[in-house]
């Protein structure tokens, strides 16, 4: 092989000295980028995005979860093969009141050949979408069908409630009992199921079988107040029937179990005085209807009370406190009219139905709505009813998901004139320093790539041995200084002063001492030199990769002035508008029907409240003609 001289260690050796400096730039500012762990794969990217949606689901924000999935579904990260996503897009379109959207869903997952127990959820879900849908025999077909056997426990005690509940509707009371003891009763569910089931034999004449299930409730322990609520009323439900049928004792001990402060206590102490009337203890029926009389008096029990304990005072001989008593219903029956005629007024204005949206969009309970406004006017008192109505819950439901909806739109459109503006800044910074970019680049590569020549070609250089013929090859820099200032001097000895026998031996001596020294250190200064050759190789191939991703990023940003999202976003501008407007158009549209509605009811309480008024007024003008009656014939007799 060819011995490399001592200027070709030299040039590459300085060659590599010239790019030091820019090097040194690079390195530094791309040695911050930390490149991380392995990247993730996309089952664990899949992973984390379902993990964001079930979040959102499990705090009820079924709009932010909705969005979620079909954010991911145009990523691609979730498509049709990934069942477990598209069963919960269906589980929430059906929540969305969205029935076609999710039944496709279903159907689709039914064609395919997917788990035993996704196949039987997927199956529960669309009888869930037909018995929400009113279509309860073609849930029915498939509640009752093997397809949905292997269901987790909880879906399972969902599946024999909605048969229950079908069977129920049906008048097949027998069937309904047999799901229905298959479902814990110490479960919410359980309670409910129960408690409905004994109003519905109660309702179809089986009186007694009612009653049992309706008592089984007030033997459990409930610690929270979901189940106190449900326990007064199964126990106010079980004392009305049995004040129906003339069972007083009877109806007297399950009055009792309502619990004094709880939403049923007003009812509870009307009934339990009317059990005392019938039995004749007109005495100990006062007390209770004289404590109904000091609660609310918008409440419908509180208002036949207040009739009711002048009556009792009558009874027992009290006239003046029954007149009191008469004349003290009037007054009261008064201001809820006025109460009333400012609820209608209220619920005419416009945005009525919007006042009624909780603060928290993804509020969830028995009354999701703002009610404080309306239990300072007493409007609430008035629309209990009309707020348990399911109909008009599925009503308000959809008005505040369409509300949602609508916020979103107008947000999205006090974002995009950012957005243009944004974009024509980006579009006018790109088309003004990329021309420039492409030159540095452009540069920057063809230094790199001499770079790269010149350390491959000092790699070949290397020998494979060591070769002391170019000592200067293979020594360290003071070495070769000091080699090339003897080695002249020998070639020079004769023509140099004082070149002398004496000086000649001198100088041989220290040639051969440095020759020694060199090849000490030859195979250790050998090594070094491989290993600085390789660490320019690599460092150049990187600087080689850094620059090609610099060269991609420019390619990237020429491609983005020429894009068309600008043309988009113009036409986003004009979608936004439709959907608004059709949103707005249909929020109208169902606060109309609920107006209609909530104003049906409140004139039928105000020509209730109004014909008690009347009967007030008759009783206090019977008992003063009474009383004049009794005057006059006392003074006659004297």
């Amino acid at each position: 092989m060819k011995q490399p001289p001592l200027k070709k260690w030299l040039l590459a050796a300085c060659i590599s000295a010239s790019f030091a400096t820019a090097q040194a730039a690079k390195v530094e500012f791309f040695d911050e980028i930390d490149t991380g762990p392995t990247p993730l794969t996309m089952e664990q990217h899949r992973y984390l995005a379902f993990g964001e949606v079930m979040f959102d689901f499990y705090r009820h924000a079924t709009f932010d979860a909705i969005n979620q999935l079909l954010v991911n579904q145009q990523l691609a990260l979730f498509d049709e093969e990934t069942d477990y996503a598209e069963l919960l897009l269906g589980d929430l379109y059906v929540t969305y009141g969205l029935p076609e959207s999710a039944e496709t869903i279903f159907n689709r997952l039914l064609k395919k050949d997917i788990l035993s127990h996704t196949r039987a959820q997927t199956w529960l879900h669309k009888a869930a979408l037909h018995y929400r849908e009113g279509n309860l025999a073609e849930a029915a077909m498939i509640l009752d069908d093997k397809k949905v056997e292997g269901l987790e426990p909880e879906d399972e005690a969902r599946r024999k409630l909605m048969l229950a509940n079908i069977l129920m509707a049906e008048g097949d009371f027998t069937g309904a009992l047999d799901y229905l003891n298959g479902v814990a009763i110490e479960t919410n569910e359980g309670r409910y199921a129960t408690y409905n089931m004994g109003v519905a034999l109660i309702r179809g004449g089986h009186e007694k079988e009612g009653l049992e299930l309706l008592n089984s409730l007030l033997n459990l322990s409930a610690t929270n107040d979901q189940a106190l609520a449900l326990r007064d009323r199964a126990a106010l439900a079980a004392g009305l029937t049995q004040l129906r049928s003339d069972q007083l004792e009877g109806a007297q001990l399950s009055l009792r179990q309502v619990r004094s402060d709880g939403p049923f206590s007003e009812d509870a102490l009307l009934a339990l005085g009317l059990t005392n009337y019938r039995a004749g203890a007109v005495k100990r029926a006062l007390p209770l209807w004289l404590e109904a009389v000091s609660r609310n008096s918008s409440h419908p029990s509180v208002q036949e009370a207040l009739m009711l304990a002048p009556r009792a005072y009558e009874e027992l001989g009290g006239m003046p406190q029954a007149l009191a008593g008469y004349k003290y219903a009037a007054s009261q029956y008064r201001e809820a009219l006025k109460d009333l005629q400012r609820a209608i007024e209220n619920i005419g204005e416009p945005g009525w139905a919007e006042n009624l949206l909780p603060d928290d969009v993804n509020e969830v309970g028995f009354l999701p709505a703002n009610s404080e406004d309306l239990a300072q006017g007493g409007e609430l008192s008035y629309l209990y009813k009309l707020f348990s109505s399911n109909a008009f819950a599925q009503r308000f439901q959809h008005y505040r998901q369409i509300h949602q909806i609508k916020t979103m739109i107008e947000h999205w459109e006090r974002a995009l004139p950012a957005l243009e503006e944004t974009y024509q800044i980006q579009q006018q910074t790109l088309s003004r320093n990329l021309p420039s970019v492409r030159k540095q680049i452009s540069q920057h590569q063809k230094k790199q790539e001499q770079v790269m020549l010149a350390s491959d070609k000092l790699s070949t250089a290397i020998p494979n041995y060591v070769d002391m013929s170019s000592p200067g090859d293979v020594a360290n820099a003071e070495q070769a200084i000091m080699w090339k200032k003897v080695d002249a001097m020998a070639h020079q000895f004769g023509r140099l002063p004082d070149s002398t026998h004496d000086n000649a031996l001198r100088l041989r001596r220290v040639r051969g001492l440095l020759l020694w020294d060199i090849a000490h250190q030859s195979i250790e200064q050998r090594e070094k030199q491989i290993q600085a050759a390789t660490e320019l190789e690599e460092e150049s191939r990187i600087l080689a990769e850094r620059v090609a991703a610099v060269s991609m990023q420019i390619r990237d940003a020429t491609l983005r002035t020429r894009d068309d999202l600008g043309q988009r976003l113009a036409q986003q501008r004009s979608r936004i508008a439709d959907i608004k407007r059709m949103s707005e158009e249909t929020l109208a549209a169902l606060e109309q029907s609920m107006q209609a509605d909530a104003l049906a009811l409140l004139r039928a309480n105000q020509k209730k409240l109004a014909d008690q008024l009347a009967e007030a007024h008759l009783a206090v003008a019977r008992l003063q003609d009474t009383s004049v009656s009794s005057d006059t014939k006392q003074r006659t007799g004297s």
